[in-house]
């Protein structure tokens, strides 16, 4: 069986064209956007808003660790949690857990620091993560933010190589480790005393985005059994791969930037009809995947033709599936043209072409999809 976007995707990747319902280029008519824009409003909490004007008194910054005990590699995370303090009691609000790129969440220490602490990293976050932190706690939201790589000794993937251990040096194993840290990272915040789990959305960056679209995944269980039963990779892991204890909570929304969604072979890639359909990536819940066209990371997330090379395979298995299952497909992809991998960071920070208007769009459409799904 085919549905519309089935063959609205064979026609765009044939032909170029973008898919019915998804914008999947920037510059078309947004009069739409405009006129639900909502991204300045507050968040309303139990009916009462939440952040804005005299009810939001300052933002609270906290570090927290993450408990070992529950952790699938029994380790301890250390976690940056930002939340509204308010003027007055509000009911519990929506939540956010955002997981950062391979950069790192925080800095790398300084000389002096390094004489002086045993923390491997400094304790100050990376622009990007200050920033976001700080506006969604202004709006309301409380956001967790889990730092995988200083819970195992190191910084940033590309400047502190020498310190990965060799449990997470490979990319495989960088995939499986941070699924443990999201899980633990998702109770956590769900159990928070100020947090309505049942309004919780999950945010990622590059490396922190393809996590966050495997926290969406519809057949996690299933993907992890099958890695270790078919993975030609898996005698390069270092440590055992057991299963995510019991239920997670589940994220109500999904904002993706520039993701890779090869996730480096932990899911299949196949896209023929007789597949196995568990093996196919299908979000659970919406999934907005900020995207650029110059980004070789763009590839397997979209069809679109301004990609170079594009198959879209987990764009066209998220359709597959919702056919096969005769439900909506939650897979949304915007690809910005003339922006690269990066393409919201500061300008010294961007490594690929950046587009001001596209980051100032994906920041208007995350922020819209963040209210409308938790709000």
């Amino acid at each position: 069986m085919k549905t519309a976007k089935l063959l609205t995707i064979a026609a765009s990747f044939t032909l170029g064209l973008a898919m019915t319902g998804v914008n999947t280029a920037y510059g078309s008519d947004d009069s739409q956007n405009d006129e639900i824009d909502d991204t300045d409003r507050v968040v309303e909490i139990d009916g009462e808003d939440a952040a804005g004007g005299e009810d939001l008194l300052e933002v609270e910054t906290s570090d927290v660790r993450l408990p070992s005990a529950r952790h699938g590699q029994r380790l301890t995370i250390p976690a940056k949690v930002f939340k509204p303090k308010l003027a007055k009691t509000a009911g519990r609000a929506p939540a956010v857990l955002m997981m950062h790129g391979s950069g790192g969440l925080t800095k790398m220490p300084g000389k002096k620091q390094k004489q002086m602490s045993q923390d491997p990293c400094s304790p100050q976050l990376e622009d990007q993560y200050e920033r976001w932190g700080e506006e969604l706690a202004q709006r309301g939201y409380v956001v967790l933010m889990p730092s995988s790589y200083s819970a195992r000794g190191f910084c940033d993937m590309h400047v502190d190589k020498e310190r990965i251990p060799d449990t997470f040096d490979e990319r495989p194993e960088a995939i499986l480790s941070r699924l443990y840290d999201m899980d633990v990272a998702a109770r956590y915040l769900c159990e928070m005393d100020e947090v309505d789990c049942d309004r919780m959305g999950v945010m990622g960056f590059s490396h922190g985005a393809t996590m966050a679209m495997l926290a969406l995944h519809w057949q996690m269980d299933h993907a992890l059994d099958h890695y270790r039963k078919h993975s030609p990779d898996r005698e390069e892991i270092d440590f055992e791969m057991p299963d995510l204890p019991g239920k997670p909570p589940r994220f109500k929304v999904g904002i993706a930037y520039y993701p890779g969604c090869g996730t480096d072979g932990f899911l299949p890639r196949e896209t023929d009809d007789g597949a196995d359909i568990r093996n196919k990536y299908f979000p659970s819940s919406d999934l907005y995947v900020l995207h650029a066209s110059k980004d070789d990371l763009a590839r397997i997330c979209t069809v679109d033709s301004s990609v170079k090379d594009a198959t879209g395979e987990r764009e066209i298995q998220s359709a597959q599936v919702a056919a096969e299952r005769g439900v909506d497909d939650n897979y949304h992809i915007e690809v910005y043209p003339d922006a690269g991998h990066g393409f919201d960071s500061d300008e010294k920070e961007i490594n690929e072409p950046g587009n001001p208007s596209a980051a100032a769009h994906a920041r208007k459409l995350a922020l819209q999809q963040l209210y409308t799904h938790l709000n």
